[in-house]
């Protein structure tokens, strides 16, 4: 569309619970635009929105692409938001870019665990929600369950605009109740209902029709706008993407509907106030999405926030303090790509080829500096520790890693500092498989994968008095000594460590008192028991010895070394294990089997909150109890069960257990 204007541009986010249809629906929304001269499928690996090697290889929507389109005098741009529980950065971020929701639900499945997290999640960021009920073709699928369904879960405000003519294979067309209310008996039924529920959401509106008036259907719609809006109604259309039922009624529905880029307020902080975006007169970008093309390079996926920005204009990433040029801009649709001079406040559109450009990046011109409020990610609940199959990759492993760390909030990659373990760490297996496939792909890096090590640590429970420990060298030339005599005793929890000097009268000069502590920790980070480091423990040197030639730094680092350890050993040490905190959302019928398990596990159940038909069990468990529980817990709930995980506190792992963990073999 040329010269392009905000006022005519609507951001739309397509989300579901994976494998509610919603590429198919998108498919059709392009072919009945015009845009496409077929319809894609997903089994066929020719869909718009799917286009990455992996996409086609699991024939399911892994990334957030964006399709834009004009239909009806307005500029689309959808994004195609994956399904899936651990895409949820893409949701978030998705959110901050659009205007509104397109929540999509199965006719036959229903509302989902996901759908209900995206629902909350467009709800807390004020985005206006439309419902299309997909599938409404399928064998088992009927309309007035589907509806009643959405009803019980988001609310009676949850209205169907559109009626369908039938149900399953005989679904082949819908009805508008408001502006086709005598097509057949359901939409004449259903037109008082709408009218009721759209005029109770206006005072003016609602005295009028209670008085008897008519109210004109310019009115309705417009009080329809302002209530979807503002979160007060939810239309609800029925459709069938596979043989475009309903799409063209869901496209003119998006046209008279959808919110322009202006009509939801953004607050963003300038100079320490809070603005709203309208008020912005310079140029400012939020990054929702970046990603490395095997062909392009580099990629960043734009919303303007205010402002405009044109080809070869130069900006500044709030983040790093870099100055950038926007060499090209690109209006996409999936993996095409179209030249654009210039692109006005509202708009989605693509930078290619700059390097340091990061997810959630707030870019800005020279003069117009603002901060949007940070979003808190969901933490990575599954990690691997990887090691590359030859030394010559190590750098091609760094690079490709903090690039993707860079392109995904949700992906973690860090070194152990005990275990000594290159980690990273995902939302899920799948998550991780798809990284790895990335990694030999694109950058030709094999690795291989273990479980990483759990980070236990090692304490004391009991005190011990007057460990002396004397080292003395001599070999000829210059001798060590130095004697040194400790007192070691517990601490609480999390306290760490402390080193007391009780020397008195100058037996050890000051300077090696300072020797005696650094030999301590280098103990403490060796461990004694079995080579994890030491905590919660207090020294306290309280005698030693020096010698007027042969004492040295080394010489008492040597023997505070040798002290803690001789100590340690007779203080009734213990291993600490790691424990986190869980909040598991679950089907309410699946909650007998996720308690059951979760005791098994060793874990603590501190509450359950019920809610409609999930529930969500928080708990306590040790981490080496919960490795592997991403895919447990999805077979255990077919793929309906999700948590987050947060570290705690560390807490004494149980004898027996101990035992194991010292001596495997004699476990096995």
């Amino acid at each position: 569309m040329d010269r392009l204007n905000s006022s005519q541009i609507r951001n739309i986010a397509l989300l579901d619970h994976e494998g509610a249809g919603e590429t198919t629906l998108l498919e059709s929304m392009l072919h009945s635009a015009g845009v496409t001269n077929r319809m894609g499928h997903i089994d066929a690996h020719n869909t718009v929105s799917d286009f990455d090697p992996d996409e086609k290889q699991y024939e399911k929507s892994l990334y957030c692409s964006t399709l834009s389109f004009d239909y009806n005098d307005l500029h689309f741009n959808c994004l195609d938001v994956p399904g899936s529980p651990d895409a949820i950065a893409e949701v978030m971020t998705a959110l901050h870019a659009a205007e509104s929701a397109l929540i999509c639900v199965d006719a036959c499945d229903g509302v989902k665990v996901n759908t209900r997290r995206v629902w909350r999640l467009a709800s807390q960021r004020g985005i206006p929600r439309i419902i299309a009920l997909t599938k409404l073709d399928a064998d088992t699928a009927d309309f007035t369950t589907a509806l009643a369904a959405v009803k019980t879960e988001f609310g009676n405000r949850c209205i169907p605009l559109y009626i369908p003519n039938a149900s399953s294979a005989a679904f082949t067309e819908v009805y508008s109740v408001l502006h086709n209310r005598d097509a057949n008996a359901e939409t004449a039924a259903a037109y008082e209902q709408i009218v009721e529920a759209i005029v109770e959401t206006d005072d003016d509106l609602m005295e009028r029709y209670l008085e008897g008036e008519t109210i004109s259907e310019n009115e309705l719609t417009g009080a329809l706008k302002e209530a979807l809006l503002h979160g007060n109604l939810f239309p609800v259309i029925p459709t069938a993407g596979e043989h475009e039922t309903g799409t063209r009624a869901l496209l003119d529905l998006l046209s008279d509907l959808a919110p322009a880029p202006d009509k939801i307020e953004r607050i963003v902080e300038q100079c320490g106030e809070p603005v709203s975006i309208n008020d912005i007169k310079g140029f400012s970008g939020y990054v929702y999405h970046t990603e490395s093309d095997e062909f392009v390079g580099r990629i960043s996926y734009l919303r303007v926030l205010s402002g405009s920005i044109s080809a070869h204009d130069t900006f500044i990433n709030r983040r790093s303090g870099k100055e950038e040029k926007a060499g090209h801009i690109f209006r996409v649709i999936g993996k095409q790509q179209q030249d654009i001079s210039r692109a006005v406040a509202g708009d989605l559109v693509a930078i290619p080829r700059v390097a340091d450009m990061h997810a959630c990046d707030v870019i800005t011109d020279a003069t117009t500096d603002i901060k949007l409020d940070e979003m808190k990610f969901p933490m990575p609940m599954v990690s691997l520790a990887i090691r590359p199959k030859t030394t010559k990759d190590d750098q091609k492993l760094g690079m490709a890693l903090h690039e993707f760390e860079n392109d995904d909030r949700t992906f973690q990659v860090h070194s152990d500092s005990q275990t000594h373990d290159l980690v990273i760490s995902g939302m899920s297996d799948l998550h991780l498989r798809l990284v790895l496939n990335k990694l030999k792909r694109r950058y030709k890096v094999k690795v291989d994968t273990s479980t990483p090590r759990v980070a236990y640590m090692e304490t004391i429970t009991a005190a011990v008095q007057g460990i002396d420990y004397t080292h003395k060298k001599q070999s000829g030339g210059a001798g060590q000594f130095g004697r040194v005599v400790i007192n070691v005793e517990p601490l609480a929890r999390g306290e760490g460590y402390e080193f007391v000097d009780k020397i008195h009268g100058g037996v050890i000069d000051a300077v090696f008192r300072s020797s005696v502590d650094k030999g301590v920790q280098a103990a403490m980070q060796e461990g004694v028991m079995a080579g994890y480091p030491v905590a919660d423990v207090r020294v306290t040197l309280v005698d030693g010895k020096t010698h007027s030639v042969d004492s040295k730094d080394i010489a008492f680092q040597i023997a505070g070394h040798k002290a803690f350890k001789k100590a340690f050993k007779q203080c009734q040490p213990v291993l600490l294990e790691p424990i986190v905190k869980m909040a598991i959302s679950v089907p309410q019928d699946h909650i007998g089997d996720i308690m059951g398990d979760l005791n098994s596990r060793r874990a603590q159940i501190l509450a359950t909150d019920m809610k409609s038909s999930s529930a969500i069990i928080e708990a306590q468990a040790p981490m080496a109890e919960i490795q592997s529980y991403q895919a447990q817990l999805k077979a255990m709930t077919r793929g309906e069960g999700s948590y987050t995980i947060e570290f705690d506190h560390y807490d004494v792992v149980p004898a027996a257990i101990q035992k194991r963990i010292l001596n495997p073999s004699a476990a096995d």
